[in-house]
């Protein structure tokens, strides 16, 4: 097993567009350990959201690695790749994608039992996350009633409901107003410090961005 939990070597992502050949991504090599939080800046239209999309096993590489844990998934078939973001990955969105019918907590309990968890424990767990993030008043009530922030919050503790070992966030603050943004930033860097797993998040707020451990930037299709 490799000491790290992310590492991708020499990752290419191509596209055809109108019989043109277009180079996304190039040349990429990055690591993650356990426990890092990576920041990802650049500007729009980059490629932070494939090269995402390719971390989280949601899309496959024109070549190079992507290596979890020392395992090569890029040659895992589709049951391997689906079972290892259920069980591996957490995602977080710009939008919070919430199921409106649903209460805070069922949001977070649901991902739970579809991975195989006791109701109780998964009830149990929801709370205790949720907590953490200052919603244990808003446990019962559903999307609609929350606020922005709190929604996000809400997608955020869905995301490490079932103890991911990576976490990847999408600007994941980006639809809120700057102050309510710093604050569910913060919440989000101490749950992630606490259970103490690794994550890539991509922001285009710099200042959000050196709060955490290193950065990244990705420009012209390459980390610089």
């Amino acid at each position: 097993m490799s000491s790290q939990l992310l590492e991708i070597r020499n990752l290419k992502k191509t596209f055809s567009q109108g019989g043109e050949i277009i180079n996304v991504l190039h040349d990429i090599n990055v690591s993650v350990e356990p426990g890092e939080i990576v920041a990802l800046v650049g500007p729009s239209g980059a490629g932070k959201s494939t090269f995402l999309q390719m971390v989280g096993l949601l899309d496959t590489p024109t070549a190079g690695k992507i290596m979890i844990g020392g395992e090569d998934m890029t040659r895992a078939d589709d049951k391997k790749r689906t079972l290892y973001r259920r069980e591996l990955i957490g995602f977080v969105y710009q939008f919070h994608y919430l199921q409106p019918e649903f209460t805070a907590l069922e949001n977070v309990v649901i991902p739970q039992m579809i991975a195989g968890k006791d109701k109780d424990f998964a009830e149990t767990r929801g709370i205790k996350i949720l907590s953490r993030m200052g919603l244990q008043h808003r446990l019962h009530h559903r999307p609609a009633r929350l606020s922005g922030g709190e929604q996000q919050r809400v997608a955020i503790s869905r995301a490490l409901a079932n103890s991911p070992s990576l976490l990847l966030a999408d600007e994941p603050t980006g639809n809120l107003d700057p102050e309510t943004s710093d604050i569910v930033f913060q919440e989000m860097l101490g749950l992630v410090r606490k259970v103490g797993i690794g994550a890539i998040i991509a922001t285009h707020n710099l200042d959000l961005a050196a709060k955490m451990d290193r950065v990244l930037i990705l420009q012209g299709g390459t980390i610089q």
